[in-house]
């Protein structure tokens, strides 16, 4: 006899939702969540990516979309890559994360519907610039125009590879 849980699931439609500050990243990660939902056999209705994760989730327009979709019943669950996708606080520690989802999955599991994470141990961690990156991004913008690039003062952000000569 197996239980209801081990059955897989088909024919349900969801949509992806993805909140990332970088383009590119927010394509490559839409397509892991939908090999995910696909595996699940989650037809895809609805695809929607947010750039601003610090934006408060009920003020996304990608969330927007998302809530009019399962409003609508359009969708019946909702799939992102990680937990903090769906959390006001990018920055906050993974078990705060871990429980504003839970919150939220409660709340849409009440509405029925619901609400999964592709990979729910990870944490969308933002880019860290260190300060020479704002000097090299200049410097590659500059050579790319064809502007003059001045050299760097020693010490600031230097490349070690770099002799001077």
């Amino acid at each position: 006899m197996t239980s209801d849980r081990s059955r897989p699931v088909g024919g349900v439609p969801v949509a992806i939702y993805i909140c990332v500050g970088d383009a590119p990243a927010a394509d490559l990660i839409a397509a892991h969540v939908r090999t995910f939902a696909e595996a699940c056999q989650w037809p895809v209705a609805v695809l929607s990516v947010d750039s601003n994760p610090a934006q408060p989730l009920m003020a996304r327009p990608g969330w927007q979309a998302v809530t009019d979709a399962l409003s609508e019943q359009t969708v019946v669950g909702v799939v992102t890559w990680t937990r903090d996708m769906v959390h006001d606080d990018p920055m906050a520690s993974p078990s705060r994360h871990a429980a504003a989802f839970d919150r939220l999955a409660t709340v849409l599991r009440e509405r029925g519907a619901f609400l999964a994470a592709a990979h729910p141990g990870a944490v969308a961690v933002p880019l860290r610039r260190s300060p020479g990156d704002h000097w090299r991004r200049r410097e590659l913008a500059s050579s790319a125009a064809g502007l003059f690039t001045p050299r760097r003062a020693a010490g600031l952000g230097t490349d070690p590879r770099d002799t001077g000569c």
